[in-house]
């Protein structure tokens, strides 16, 4: 049987074989993580900022708008927090630095927005004309992946996909690279045409934009196609451990360190 994959369940196995067994074949549960909620939180209130009432007229209200969302948002998800080893000026820290990441993002936005106001579009359409496609899930039958895209926009003919990103370093490493391979496959797949560019917005920073062609997507077919080769077998002895500092660090380990390790 071939298996559906991912970009993440790839890159997965891609760091440790034995990790992508016990995630996605075992299907043992992991851990919560601080980073794992707050990019969960951050990725809602950006899908979730878009859909505006007619109460919003400025990019004042808007500005306020997104910071409402964060704090309901973080509030709903207490209970999740509440699970971690961390004391309540950790988790407030992650709050502020979030806070201060969607407010970065959005200064980029407002100068856009203000762009395209002052070509006499108003503030209502310059905001419509600025919304993407969002949090959609595409797929690839002929190759067997998928994945959620968080971003598309779309305009005259030519699309630009992009990924949000929390990471503190804006570096567009393979791993990245792969995943924008991944989506611009399966955006053609289901269009019938590449878009025109693949990004990464790490929110506080700029986009990292990619153009595509024909290599990037070659690149990823062939990625996904050499992945299928290694995830035919369902047995443990198939999947080799891969030690790294991601085994265990000062502060921290892999989810499945013991089953690899016991308690080394």
């Amino acid at each position: 049987m071939v298996r559906v994959e991912s970009p993440s369940s790839i890159n997965t196995y891609k760091q440790c074989p034995r990790k992508y067994y016990y995630h996605y074949i075992e299907e043992l549960p992991s851990s919560p993580s601080i980073h794992l909620i707050r990019g969960k939180i951050v990725h809602f209130v950006l899908e979730n900022f878009f859909d505006i009432d007619n109460n919003i007229k400025t990019e004042d209200d808007l500005q306020l708008h997104l910071m409402f969302l964060l704090e309901k948002t973080w509030a709903e998800n207490q209970s999740e927090f509440m699970e971690l080893d961390l004391d309540e000026n950790k988790i407030k820290s992650y709050y502020n630095e979030s806070k201060d990441m969607l407010n970065s993002w959005f200064s980029r936005f407002r100068r856009n927005l203000q762009a395209n106001m002052e070509k006499g579009t108003t503030f209502h359409q310059a905001f419509k004309d600025m919304t993407p496609r969002r949090e959609e899930e595409f797929s690839s039958e002929k190759h067997n992946v998928r994945g959620f895209i968080d971003a598309i926009y779309e305009s005259n003919g030519n699309a630009i996909i992009l990924d949000y990103k929390t990471s503190k370093k804006m570096e567009l490493t393979p791993e990245y690279r792969l995943q924008l391979g991944i989506y611009a496959l399966m955006y053609h797949e289901k269009n019938g045409v590449l878009p025109a560019i693949v990004g990464i917005d790490f929110l506080r920073y700029p986009e990292l934009l990619v153009q595509v062609d024909e290599q990037l997507v070659e690149d990823a077919k062939r990625e996904v196609d050499w992945m299928h080769t290694k995830t035919v077998s369902t047995n443990l002895e198939d999947y080799p451990q891969k030690p790294s500092p991601l085994c265990k660090w000062s502060n921290g380990q892999c989810d499945y360190y013991k089953e690899c390790f016991g308690n080394l």
